[in-house]
């Protein structure tokens, strides 16, 4: 068995020596990290000592020999536990070599609870039926080891100092500053505004009722910051409301021009020209990594195995990935007899937040991995044929948990215009609306961001983007503060006589 004799007596007697280190070795080893062929007496030894610690106490060799004599504990091969502490008191120690022998044997400690659960893993497979499917020997396999492996993190719990790293930290990025921070989307205004979507750790989540496009903004955005960076690899996960097929369809239409209905139907070949532009895609996918998986029904457990079990088979550590989520929500089968929808639903946020941002982590414990995803919206964020003053776009309008709105960094309300926009306007400023709710991070234009805009009728309003979506395909047509100056540039000319091109 994988065990080191003389590291478990190191740190007992660190402990005695240097019980000012207590707190710090608190937060890394417990009892059961000892394992030789002395375990029982060693184990022993550390819970004594870290009874007395934890209640403020004073300890030498002498008072945790009497106590364990106290205790009247027969130890194999009866040991005279007052000069084995006497042995350990003689070892010479010091706190960096104390503090190192501490996270040495922790590792050794994971090393033997991780090959444990390995033999575990060959014993169950070698029970498990053919008939069995192959999701669930995976997911067997991963339970198995995820259940001892996801509780070790060294120093995950230790409260931290920040103030410590600041000059060294700030110093460090302003030696090699960066001219982005996260991965920048397609949208030129909204990077202006709010900065990266798509910050590794990050959860952005786009708020619509059905229908209203939020599947259709959310490929086109991964795709396109896919294709800027190099072809990140993206994770699709689909709750069961597309089909890999219609996926393709639409993506195919997006890229080609060519109306969906002329790509679901085949006739696509019925028109050279079309024939032209569907084949004209064909070369540019070829690098494309967009990974589809339906987790319709699915519980959580398993879908965070899933995506788990995708990064390391195919992306890889260290490396990042985009993950897409459509949509966030639940059914009857993922909930239990005492569970509510919500409780679910915040259940699966929680998880897939702790596994992007402290779970799966590179080399230098910073997250690799960037989450976008979708919510419906309540019956609040219907607009259909409302006047604009009556829409809702608030943090109202979020159906199920709370841990949603907690959890993410960006929160948009994608909408389409309303018949009051549409009649005010015309069509260059586009067919939705993109306004936001939260954001924890902004862009360089913060001003823009936060500041009202006036309208026309001195009414003041919070500035949102406008999009043009046509045959899946999301074009960015400015913010609202473009549009107010360009409607007034327009104004002003033609009562000048003038005829004005507005360039958006």
């Amino acid at each position: 068995m994988i065990y080191s004799y003389e590291l478990e007596q190191h740190v007992l007697s660190g402990l005695i020596k240097l019980p000012d280190c207590y707190p710090e070795v608190a937060t890394i080893l417990n009892s059961e990290d000892f394992y030789s062929e002395s375990s029982c007496v060693h184990k022993t030894i550390f819970k004594v000592i870290k009874m007395a610690l934890d209640n403020g106490e004073q300890i030498d060799e002498i008072i945790i020999a009497q106590r364990l004599l106290d205790l009247n504990i027969n130890f194999e091969d009866n040991i005279d536990i007052t000069s084995f502490l006497q042995t350990l008191g003689m070892k010479k120690i010091n706190k960096s070599g104390f503090i190192g022998a501490v996270r040495d044997l922790k590792k050794i400690s994971v090393r033997r609870h991780i090959y444990t659960q390995a033999s575990k893993v060959a014993k169950r497979m070698k029970s498990i039926q053919n008939s069995c499917s192959f999701d669930s020997i995976i997911e067997e396999a991963d339970n198995l080891y995820n259940t001892e492996i996801e509780s070790y993190s060294i120093d995950r719990t230790a409260p931290e100092n920040i103030y410590e790293d600041m000059e060294e930290i700030v110093e460090e990025r302003g030696n090699n500053p960066v001219t982005e921070f996260g991965l920048m989307g397609p949208h030129p205004r909204l990077n202006e505004l709010y900065g990266s979507l798509l910050r590794p750790g990050n959860i952005s989540v786009v708020v619509a009722r059905s229908g209203v496009g939020k599947t259709t903004f959310c490929l086109d955005f991964v795709s396109k910051v896919s294709l800027k960076y190099d072809n990140i690899p993206i994770l699709h996960f689909d709750n069961g409301e597309m089909s890999k097929e219609e996926l393709l369809h639409r993506q195919c239409a997006a890229l080609s021009g060519v109306p969906l209905n002329l790509i679901e139907t085949g006739n696509w070949r019925r028109n050279e020209e079309c024939v032209e532009k569907v084949r004209a895609v064909w070369p540019k996918i070829k690098e494309f990594k967009l990974y589809y998986y339906n987790v319709a029904g699915m519980d959580v457990a398993s879908q965070v195995n899933v995506l788990k079990r995708f990064y390391y088979s195919f992306v890889g550590r260290n490396k990042p990935l985009i993950f897409s989520f459509d949509y966030i929500k639940t059914t009857s089968s993922m909930r239990g007899k005492n569970s509510n929808e919500w409780e679910v639903v915040g259940d699966m946020v929680t998880s897939f937040k702790n596994l992007i941002t402290k779970e799966i982590l590179g080399d230098d414990g910073e997250p690799v991995i960037t989450m976008l995803t979708s919510v419906q919206s309540n019956r609040s964020g219907v607009v259909t044929n409302r006047r604009v003053e009556n829409i809702q776009s608030d943090e109202s309008i979020v159906s199920l948990s709370d841990r949603i709105i907690q959890f993410c960094s960006h929160m948009f309300h994608l909408r389409p215009k309303v018949a009051e926009e549409i009649q005010a306007e015309n069509s260059q400023f586009g067919t939705h609306v993109l306004e936001p709710f939260k954001h924890r991070h902004l862009g360089q234009n913060i001003p823009r961001a936060l500041n009202l805009v006036e309208k026309e009728d001195g009414s003041k309003c919070k500035n949102y983007l406008n999009l043009d979506i046509s045959n899946f395909t999301i074009t960015e047509v400015g913010d609202f503060q473009d549009q107010v100056d360009a409607m007034e540039l327009a104004s002003n000319a033609d009562e000048d006589g003038e005829q004005v091109e507005v360039d958006l």
